[in-house]
């Protein structure tokens, strides 16, 4: 706990002279906005909340932890939160509503396993035959209920002219290959359990792919329904690291909050500090990223409020779009997305507790 309150007083040091503050106000600010708003340090600094430019009241619209899963509660139903938290699911779902997403290709699991036509998917044998058919394509692999990147593979299929004509997956980032033998013993504690998840690898758009062409980058939308409509209440570009598969922070990603009527980036911050460390460029091939406009941006408004309209029983989502020749691609949705979302792309969350609110009076009305 002391290390804890040391940091803390030392990242406050840093934004006092970075934001040309009193250390004294600043640490007097900070209790009591944890005091009103039960909202403690390491928020506000992920906020930037010792910003000047920031005023009072625009503070006081971020929610507490407990708030935010309090409106959670109202606007998600939990029975119905299994629906997308789990890939496979979730995948159905966006098929069924016509929503763009990556290819299904399998579901290899031992005893339930099934390819895009219905097909039996429950050995290797059937898996390689599967495999077969996409020579020459990139696919992905991935946990039914992973997270921030967690069992992701991707890779090319290649097939290896011998006896046995082995299915071999060329990794998309590296050089190594793996015989699809390798790759399923990787997952060897998991697949009795969950299974496995392949679908088509998603090819970005040149103009996504040019601030990082190893990573699929995404959009990541707040989406909220309220009875005026549906609207994307905040936004972020996730951005990944040089030679990283995924674009997620855990992985050293860079976010940048975007400006929702526009579309234009702000500057990027690393999510692996805990205060706003702020990029004007890519910190690995300096592509720049303040002040640019992302391509197809209404699409992806349009898209992101389309798909949340097609959810049952969900009137809030964070949704993961990446943008395609064809148009935007929805990768993932996640209808409790990490709270922290709102601090770096200072979206005002407090529209949830409204919407929540609203949701209530209307169904005891």
């Amino acid at each position: 706990m002391l290390m804890k309150i040391r940091s803390t007083y030392s990242y406050l040091k840093l934004e006092s002279r970075r934001y040309k503050r009193s250390l004294v106000s600043l640490i007097a600010e900070v209790i009591k906005f944890s005091i009103l708003r039960s909202i403690g340090p390491q928020y506000y600094l992920l906020a930037g909340m010792a910003d000047k430019k920031m005023s009072w009241q625009e503070k006081c619209e971020h929610l507490s932890d407990a708030d935010y899963h309090k409106a959670l509660a109202v606007l998600n139903p939990k029975p119905y939160r299994k629906i997308t938290q789990n890939k496979l699911t979730e995948k159905a779902l966006l098929t069924l509503a016509n929503i763009p997403t990556a290819k299904f290709i399998g579901f290899y699991h031992p005893s339930n396993g099934f390819d895009s036509e219905g097909g039996v998917l429950t050995n290797t044998a059937e898996l390689e035959l599967l495999l077969s058919s996409y020579q020459g394509n990139k696919i992905c692999v991935k946990l039914p209920e992973g997270s921030g990147g967690n069992g992701f593979y991707a890779g090319k299929i290649k097939i290896k002219e011998n006896d046995n004509s082995d299915i071999i997956i060329q990794s998309l980032i590296k050089k190594n290959e793996k015989t699809l033998q390798q790759l399923l013993e990787n997952y060897a504690d998991l697949l009795a359990n969950e299974g496995l998840l392949f679908e088509s690898y998603v090819e970005q758009c040149p103009e996504y792919a040019k601030f990082n062409t190893s990573s699929v980058n995404t959009v990541r939308t707040w989406v909220l329904q309220t009875e005026q409509g549906i609207n994307v209440i905040g936004a972020y570009f996730r951005i990944g690291r040089n030679g990283s598969l995924t674009d997620n922070g855990d992985a050293g990603g860079i976010m940048c909050p975007i400006d929702i009527n526009t579309g234009t980036l702000d500057k990027g911050l690393l999510t692996s500090t805990p205060y706003r460390e702020e990029l004007t460029h890519h910190c690995d091939n300096h592509a720049q990223l303040e002040g640019i406009i992302l391509s197809g941006w209404q699409d992806v408004i349009y898209c992101s409020c389309e798909t949340l309209r097609k959810l049952p029983y969900t009137r809030f989502a964070g949704l993961d779009v990446s943008m395609t020749r064809d148009g935007p691609v929805v990768i993932e949705i996640n209808v409790q997305p990490d709270k922290d979302g709102a601090a770096y792309a200072r979206i005002p969350s407090i529209l949830l507790a409204q919407a929540a609110c609203e949701l209530k009076e209307i169904n005891h009305g």
